[in-house]
């Protein structure tokens, strides 16, 4: 997915996949949690500004635009992605009425986008090698006003077994059924996170597993 050079329709079929795997293992579900922790006693009629990273289709961003407008803050949400692909699945796929930016951009390269009060991916680190994921930890570090989040994946051989055995049982894109097992060994323990903070210099940030096999990154600034 991230070297054959596909269709715009391709591109897109998949991504729905996608949607249909997160939705299926509740990939939101830690990042609306960790959004809950940090927005708590925010005044209704704030304004939440956030950045996503690697965003897709932008199933997340659209559960995060239902959830702030759930607790009464005004969402400016900003979805970045590298593909051009992304952004087009993107606006076809959101509701009219919610204003969310889609961005085609490098993140480290980012002009022009509101600064963030918070930063979140989800399944987007386990695609930079080591030296990526430091410094896309120390850009959010420095980036972020309150906070930032990674929702990613577990490194562990059910997941891995488990995810080839049901992307074939439902049929989804031939990408998926690839890159899922791919992703799961590309991933994270918990032991990788701590030497790559470590790394990267950060302090104060949380690592939380999830179930189904989510390792997420969480950073909460008081």
């Amino acid at each position: 997915m991230d070297t054959e050079a596909v269709s715009a329709a391709d591109f897109a079929a998949c991504l729905a996949d996608l949607e249909k795997v997160n939705r299926l293992t509740l990939a939101a579900r830690p990042t609306l949690a960790f959004l809950a922790r940090l927005t708590a006693g925010w005044p209704r009629g704030t304004e939440l500004r956030l950045l996503d990273a690697g965003s897709g289709q932008g199933e997340m961003l659209r559960q995060i635009h239902r959830f702030a407008t759930r607790r009464g803050l005004v969402p400016r949400l900003t979805g970045v992605d590298l593909n051009p692909h992304a952004a087009a699945a993107a606006r076809a796929a959101t509701p009219a009425g919610m204003a969310i930016d889609w961005v085609t951009a490098d993140i480290f390269d980012l002009r022009g986008v509101p600064a963030p009060h918070v930063i979140t991916s989800a399944l987007f680190a386990h695609h930079l090698d080591d030296a990526g994921v430091v410094r896309f930890l120390r850009w959010m570090e420095e980036t972020a006003s309150h906070g930032w989040f990674v929702n990613d994946l577990h490194r562990h051989w059910f997941a891995h077994h488990g995810f080839a055995l049901l992307a074939a049982a439902m049929r989804w894109h031939r990408f998926v059924r690839h890159d899922g097992p791919l992703s799961v060994a590309r991933a994270f323990v918990a032991a990788d996170w701590a030497r790559l903070l470590g790394e990267a210099g950060v302090q104060g940030a949380r690592v939380t597993w999830h179930l189904p096999f989510r390792l997420c990154v969480a950073r909460i600034r008081r």
